[in-house]
């Protein structure tokens, strides 16, 4: 009787540990997810996906570039043509709304100084001052003045974003300083 006083604690704290554990969502699930939540995000809003970057002038309404780190872009606007195209080091200074995937989206503005009141800023190539797809993205757009829209999956996301497995839209406009 006291072998099984004492066993008995163990089976209940075990079995409560076990129980707690089947409720979890694998890492596995949660990327199946995501991708799922993308895929149903371009369903949704109609884009044609591409694998090969358009010509400057092919850019279609809803024409995005799905680059081989996962990214999709779309360019908005290319921006200041004659001017000099961006270079590493130079300071990335952008605005931006971050929204999520969802049909009901939630929007986060850095968009003006309503908004937010100083742009983000960071040094091109410097991945240590933000995500990867904001990098990959500064690459596409490579003028001043220019503005695009891209889908970055959480793997080269902001390190929440990429811990919570939550993939976002962007639509950025972007300046640089050399």
């Amino acid at each position: 009787m006291k072998l099984l006083l004492k066993f008995l604690p163990v089976l209940f704290f075990g079995t409560a540990v076990l129980s707690s554990c089947s409720d979890t969502v694998t890492y596995a699930e949660q990327l199946k997810a995501e991708k799922e939540l993308i895929a149903d995000y371009i369903a949704r809003n109609n884009i044609k996906v591409v694998s090969e970057m358009p010509d400057s002038d092919a850019w279609g309404d809803n024409v995005y570039y799905h680059s081989s780190s996962g990214l999709y872009f779309h360019m908005e606007d290319r921006g200041d043509t004659t001017g000099d195209t961006i270079a590493a080091n130079d300071l990335v200074v952008t605005r931006y709304l971050e929204i999520t995937l969802e049909t009901k989206p939630d929007t986060t503005s850095y968009w003006n100084t309503i908004d937010y009141a100083y742009p983000t800023t960071f040094n091109y190539l410097d991945y240590t001052q933000a995500c990867t797809g904001f990098h990959e993205a500064a690459t596409y757009m490579r003028y001043n003045n220019s503005r695009a829209k891209f889908i970055i999956p959480s793997k080269i996301g902001f390190s929440t974003s990429s811990s919570d497995v939550i993939p976002y839209l962007y639509e950025m406009k972007m300046k640089f300083q050399k």
